[in-house]
C-alpha cells in the first residue's frame, strides 16, 4: 500500500477511534445503548427502535462483541455525565467507523486520486459525525457511493441492490434507486423495472422480517407516524423555513412536494433530452439536487449535509469540476463550526453537558436562524458549482461564506429584527 495511502487511513482511523473513546451525542447513544442492553440483557427486541431495523441489527451484532466481554468479567468505565460506558460507545460506533474507511477506499480506488478520497475521511464533519457524535449516516453512504461506482461499470441489477440497501440504512438511498426505476419506466425497459420492483421489495421484506410477528405495529408507530410525521406529529426541525417561522418543532413544508415533482420532472426532462448520455452523471446531478431539497424544505438534521459530501466529490470527479470537491472539504469545516457552536455547544458530546465555553460563539439568542441563513448560502453555493461553469475553489467563497455568517449574526442575534 502507497505510504500517503496508508498514512491517510490510520489518522482518519486513529482520530475517529480516539474521540469516539469518549466523546457522544448523549440522547442518541442513550437510544442506542437502551436498545443493545434491552436485547442482550433481557433477550427482548426494541420494536421501537428510532430508526429503521437495518441499522439496529447491524449495531446489535458489534455489540455482541461488547456483551462477551462483559459476560468475561470486563469493567467498563462511563466518561462524566455520558449514558453510555466508554468501550460500549466506542464498540457501537465500530460499523460507522468501518464504512468511513469503505467509502475512503471506494473513492480511492474509483478516482485514483487520494486527495478526492482524503476529502472525506480527513473531513472534519464525517469525523465529528462518527467520532463524536455517533450518527450512523455512513452506513448508508458507503452502499450508495458504491451504486453510484456500480453505475458508472453499467452494472445495473447490483447498483440496484446496493441503492436499496442504501435506503434501508436511511430512506435517502431510496432517491437514486427511484430515479432509476423511473428511467427504466420512461425508456419502456420493463423487465428491468420489474427486477428492481423485485429487489427493493425483496431486500425490504427480509429486513423487516423479524418484525413480522408483533413489531410492525410498534415500527409505524415509533418511526412512521413520529419521525415520518405521517399522524402529523412535529419533530424537531432546522431547516430555513422552520427557523423564519419561530417553530422548534415543525413537520415538512408543503413545498418539499414541490421540490420533489421538480427534481423528478426534470431528471426525466434531462434523460429524454440527452439519452446518450451518461447515466451516471445524471442519478448524481439530481440526488445531489434532491439532497439539497431535503435540507431546505423538510425537518432536516444537521447529519444530513453530510450526504452531499461524497456525492459533491464523485460529481467532481466525473465532470472534471476540481472546484466542487475542494468545496466539499470547505463545506464540512463550515457544517462542524456551526453544529458545534449554534446547535450544541462545544462541551456537550465531550462533557455530556451544554455549556457556551465561548460565549461569542455559543449559546446564542436565535442560532437556529443563524444556522439556517448559512447553511442555506452554503447550499446556494454548492449548486453554483455542481450547475455553472467548473471553476476553481477560491478565498472568496470563505469570505462570502463568512460574510453571510457575520450578517445573520449581527440582524438576527444582536438587532433581533426576528424574535422567536
Amino acid at each position: 500500500m502507497n505510504t500517503k495511502v496508508l498514512a491517510t487511513l490510520l489518522v482518519g482511523l486513529v482520530v475517529r477511534i480516539e474521540i469516539a473513546s469518549f466523546a457522544g451525542h448523549p440522547v442518541d447513544m442513550g437510544l442506542f445503548t437502551y436498545s443493545a442492553r434491552l436485547y442482550y440483557e433481557t433477550g427482548r427486541f426494541d420494536t421501537l427502535f428510532p430508526s429503521l431495523p437495518l441499522v439496529y441489527y447491524v449495531q446489535l451484532l458489534f455489540y455482541s462483541l461488547y456483551a462477551v466481554l462483559r459476560d468475561a468479567g470486563f469493567a467498563d468505565r462511563a466518561f462524566l455525565y455520558h449514558p453510555a460506558y466508554m468501550v460500549e460507545g466506542l464498540i457501537l460506533r465500530i460499523p460507522s467507523i468501518l464504512a468511513d474507511l469503505g467509502i475512503f477506499y471506494v473513492l480511492l480506488k474509483f478516482t485514483g486520486k487520494l486527495r478526492y478520497a482524503a476529502f472525506y475521511l480527513l473531513n472534519p464533519f464525517t469525523i465529528y459525525l462518527t467520532g463524536a457524535w455517533g450518527m450512523y449516516d455512513s452506513l448508508m453512504m458507503l452502499p450508495l457511493v458504491t451504486g453510484f461506482v456500480l453505475v458508472a461499470r453499467n452494472q445495473m441489477r447490483f447498483a440496484s441492490v446496493s441503492f436499496v440497501i442504501s435506503g434501508l440504512f436511511k430512506l435517502f438511498g431510496f432517491i437514486p434507486f427511484g430515479l432509476m426505476m423511473i428511467e427504466n419506466l420512461f425508456q419502456k425497459r420493463f423487465k428491468e423495472f420489474a427486477v428492481q420492483l423485485g429487489i427493493g421489495t425483496g431486500l425490504t421484506a427480509l429486513t423487516f422480517a423479524p418484525y413480522f410477528q408483533s413489531g410492525l405495529q410498534d415500527f409505524y408507530v415509533g418511526f412512521v407516524l413520529r419521525f415520518l410525521g405521517g399522524s402529523g406529529a412535529l419533530s424537531r426541525s432546522y431547516n430555513i423555513i422552520a427557523a423564519f417561522s419561530g417553530l422548534r418543532f415543525t413537520g415538512s413544508s408543503p413545498f418539499a412536494w414541490v421540490a420533489g415533482a421538480a427534481v423528478i420532472g426534470a431528471f426525466v426532462i434531462n434523460r429524454r433530452r440527452r439519452r446518450s448520455a451518461s447515466s451516471l452523471k445524471s442519478l448524481l446531478l439530481w440526488s445531489i439536487v434532491a439532497a439539497v431539497s431535503l435540507n431546505i424544505f423538510t425537518q432536516s438534521q444537521p447529519q444530513w449535509l453530510s450526504w452531499l459530501i461524497p456525492l459533491s466529490i464523485l460529481y467532481a470527479f466525473i465532470t472534471q469540476r476540481d472546484g466542487l470537491a475542494n468545496f466539499s472539504y470547505f463545506f464540512g469545516v463550515t457544517s462542524t463550526f456551526l453544529s458545534i457552536t449554534l446547535l450544541q455547544t462545544s462541551t456537550y458530546l465531550v462533557t455530556g453537558v451544554p455549556s457556551a465555553l465561548f460565549s461569542a460563539f455559543e449559546g446564542l439568542p436565535d442560532a437556529l436562524i443563524v444556522n439556517a441563513v448559512t447553511v442555506l448560502g452554503m447550499l446556494v453555493m454548492l449548486l453554483g458549482y455542481v450547475f455553472l461553469k467548473p471553476t476553481k475553489f477560491k478565498v472568496e467563497v470563505v469570505v462570502l461564506t463568512a460574510l453571510v455568517y457575520l450578517q445573520a449574526y449581527f440582524w438576527f442575534t444582536i438587532m433581533r429584527i426576528i424574535v422567536v
